[in-house]
């Protein structure tokens, strides 16, 4: 094998190792950076429910409930929190709709809400 290739594998894996970021592993984290503001894979995640999900060329959501790389289980999704909460604190009872849309508060629309609640 090549030598500067194997240096390469050999600091790829201590970055895998040493990796300390906000998600399960590098590659999801490297996965979800953005370049010229469009995903390098389509893979998303909604901070606001915390929801991982795979984008078909479509446009086609799957939500994901494992890390395709690492293979991580991933937190639970928090949808169905964030409707009921919606609903029972705000009586939005369908917070899709333009109208409730507009209602919904700014700190429902980031993980504010659910990291506010230590969910």
């Amino acid at each position: 094998m090549d030598e500067l290739y194997k240096e390469i594998l050999e600091k790829k894996a201590l970055a895998k190792q040493n990796y300390k970021g906000s998600f399960c592993c590098l590659d999801m984290d490297l996965m979800l950076d953005k370049s010229d503001g469009e995903p390098i894979y389509k893979i998303g995640y909604y901070s606001h429910r915390r929801e991982y999900f795979l984008e078909s060329v479509e446009g086609y959501i799957r939500i994901i409930e494992f890390c395709p790389w690492c293979g991580s289980e991933l937190p639970k999704s928090l949808c169905d929190e964030w409707f009921n909460i919606l609903e029972h604190e705000y009586g939005l009872d369908l917070p899709a709709i333009p109208k409730q849309k507009k209602k919904i508060p700014a700190e429902f629309k980031t993980d504010e809400w659910w990291k506010k609640r230590g969910l």
